[in-house]
Order: C-alpha cells, then sequence, then structure tokens
C-alpha cells in the first residue's frame, strides 16, 4: 500500500539527510517550548539541515492536542508547562521509506506505536484533550516553513522528529 509522505524539508524531517551525521545524539540537552520558540528564526530558505538542528533535545511539556496529517505524521500540540507557550512536535510515520531507511527507524515506530497505545489515533481533524497530559519528550530541533498550523510557534520552530515520549 503507498503512502503519501511529505516533502518539503522531508529528509531532515525523518533524519534521511546526509547532514543527520552532524546531530549529536550523544548529548540531550534539556529545553522548554518557551526557549525553543524564543530561538531566532533563520533567514532564507533552510535547504540544508542548519546548525540549529544539529540537537536533540528533551522537554517535559503539557500536551494539549494532536491530528494525522496528509503526509501521515502525527503534529502534536504542547505547551510550556509554566507559560502555557505552545509550538508543534511531529513524530514521523514509520511507513514512509524515508523513515525506513533512518538510522532512527527503531525510535520513531517505538514513539509512534507508543502515542497510539497511550494517548489515542490521530485523525485528520484536530483532537484537543480535554485535560492537558504531562509528558516528556526527546527529539531533534527543527525550523518549518510558516504555513499558519494549529499551535505553531511564530519563529516556526519545532521538535521533529520526535525519537521518545512518556507520560510525566
Amino acid at each position: 500500500e503507498y503512502v503519501k509522505c511529505g516533502q518539503e524539508r522531508w529528509g531532515i524531517k525523518t533524519l534521511s539527510d546526509p547532514d543527520t551525521t552532524q546531530i549529536n545524539f550523544r548529548e540531550i540537552k534539556p529545553t522548554t517550548v518557551s526557549e525553543q520558540i524564543q530561538l531566532e528564526r533563520p533567514e532564507g530558505r533552510m535547504e540544508e539541515r542548519l546548525p540549529s538542528e544539529t540537537n536533540e533535545y528533551v522537554l517535559d511539556c503539557n500536551l494539549i492536542g494532536y491530528k494525522r496529517e496528509k503526509d501521515q505524521d502525527f503534529h502534536i500540540v504542547v505547551a510550556d508547562i509554566a507559560t502555557g507557550e505552545r509550538m508543534v512536535i511531529e513524530i514521523a510515520s514509520p511507513e514512509c521509506e524515508s523513515v525506513k531507511q533512518s538510522g532512527r527507524y527503531e525510535e520513531m515506530k517505538a514513539v509512534h506505536d507508543w502515542f497510539v497505545q497511550n494517548i489515542g489515533i490521530p485523525h485528520s481533524a484536530f483532537y484537543y484533550l480535554p485535560t492537558p497530559k504531562e509528558i516528556s519528550v526527546t527529539g531533534i530541533g527543527y525550523w518549518d516553513f510558516l504555513h499558519g498550523q494549529t499551535g505553531m510557534a511564530a519563529n516556526g520552530r519545532e521538535i521533529h522528529p520526535v525519537l521518545s515520549m512518556q507520560l510525566r
């Protein structure tokens, strides 16, 4: 079965680009939603992985809601525990060929399955949780194009892909 996967900066989103070797997976940096959305947005087209996309982060936050994107990724809105500021984190679909070819496929498949089992199955309509859930997330910093997504930070900063998630 053919799965429609994404296109824009897709190798970067799925850790299948050649610059993935620049990511420091040995040092996971603690961060917050507030810190990430205050980073200065880079100028230009962002064709390749940027230096600010070479860090793996861990952040504790509140899961607010989610949906399944057209590219099959799970689009998840999270909020800063202290300030309530919001940003997007995304779980890449393990059905996509580029995810299957990634050196981090097992992590991406595991977090995808964990989300379905512990949070729910995302559908095409955005679903707000009746009560936010405190989660801890690890993943790679990423700059998305500003295209008006639900919960998107003003600077376009995301965690994409998410590599692990757990309830706090």
